[in-house]
């Protein structure tokens, strides 16, 4: 799916980003009315595009909420070739830091989806998908970190990847509830402490009785 590029562009490769951008608008949009407070009409003035043009290329609001759904699995962090199997998945885990506006506004779209998912059953199958994908790439970082003996040989990756992610949108959530530069910082270094974990075999340690991680 393309979308017209901007004024004097005429390649399919400016398109691209541009349905990026309109998609990084809808997130940003649900993230701060809602799912059912998000109107087409918003979405139009936030990207400079005709409701028309947008109901064309996304069909209706429910297109454009499970676009920037699936966009959000199409290349995860951690994904682009180059550096150690770690490194990669520090990177992965870095999306959970909600130290830009950018990533805060995603999570804040993801809790919005998720709430109404358990009303819809389509939205829920798309997020388990994602949410499949995602644990499984995560495994497959790890097995790699194994064979390249960055991480202990007996290290489960199907047993290690999903407590990992349940630990990093646990940590997401807190930072969306307690949005300060000290939850953010804590939260970093939770999931850093977990990668060493990964890597060392050690099991990742229970959450505090009060939710909030662990000081490091």
């Amino acid at each position: 799916m393309t979308l017209p590029s901007e004024p004097g562009a005429g390649t399919d490769g400016a398109r691209e980003p541009r349905r990026n951008e309109v998609l990084q608008h809808v997130t940003a949009l649900i993230g701060e009315h809602g799912i059912d407070g998000m109107t087409m009409r918003q979405v139009a003035h936030a990207t400079g595009l005709s409701t028309g043009t947008i109901n064309y290329h996304f069909g209706n609001k429910r297109g454009l909420v499970l676009a920037a759904l699936a966009s959000a699995g199409e290349a995860p962090e951690g994904s682009v070739p180059g550096g150690s199997p770690l490194a990669r998945l520090r990177r992965l885990l870095a999306s959970f830091v909600l130290d830009s506006q950018e990533r805060r506004a995603w999570w804040q779209f993801w809790v919005e989806v998720a709430a109404q998912s358990a009303r819809d059953e389509e939205l829920r199958r798309h997020e388990r998908a994602r949410q499949t994908a995602q644990r499984r790439h995560v495994e497959e970082l790890i097995e790699e970190g194994v064979r390249r003996e960055e991480i202990r040989a007996d290290v489960d990756a199907a047993t290690a990847a999903e407590p990992l992610l349940a630990l990093a949108t646990g940590l997401a959530i807190l930072q969306l509830t307690a949005p300060d530069e000290l939850t953010t910082r804590r939260a970093s270094d939770t999931l850093e402490d977990a990668v060493r974990k990964i890597a060392t075999g050690d099991p990742l340690a229970d959450a505090p009785a009060d939710g909030r991680p662990a000081d490091g």
